[in-house]
């Protein structure tokens, strides 16, 4: 399982073994399931003192690859309206006709500005689904 870095860039490189009573194995473990947490990062919190008393929500993994799939079906899109802008404004320069049928390139620049607000609005929400906030 690949591993987000931190706030400072690092990634999980570090391991230590930790021996448990089982009694305060499953009490750390009900609470780690209670805070929706593995028990690797509750007890890190509990250690560097985050607050564990916060409810995270449990990330649906099939929702955010999804989400995914969406950005990168929008930036595919964004890309071909900038071709076809581009072969619109070459015939243009260079005299040729135009459909009136068509779209101007002005609009398609429009549209490709909506198509990059909505895959910010996409990404922001796949962080914070698994609760990261963008910088």
């Amino acid at each position: 399982m690949a591993h987000l870095p931190n706030d400072k860039g690092e990634f999980k490189t570090k391991s230590k073994l930790l021996n448990l009573y089982p009694s305060d194995f499953y009490t750390a473990s009900r609470k780690a399931k209670e805070a929706n947490l593995t028990l690797t990062e509750y007890m890190i919190r509990c250690i560097i003192g985050k607050n564990n008393n916060h409810h995270i929500f449990k990330v649906n993994w099939r929702t955010y690859r999804a989400i995914n799939q969406i950005v990168r079906q929008l930036q595919y899109i964004g890309n071909n309206i900038n071709q076809i802008a581009k072969v619109l404004n070459t015939e243009r320069l260079e005299g040729g006709s135009v459909p009136a049928n068509l779209p101007l390139p002005e609009e398609l620049t429009a549209l490709r500005s909506c198509i990059d607000e909505l895959i910010k609005e996409t990404s922001r929400l796949n962080q914070s689904i698994i609760g990261r906030e963008q910088q």
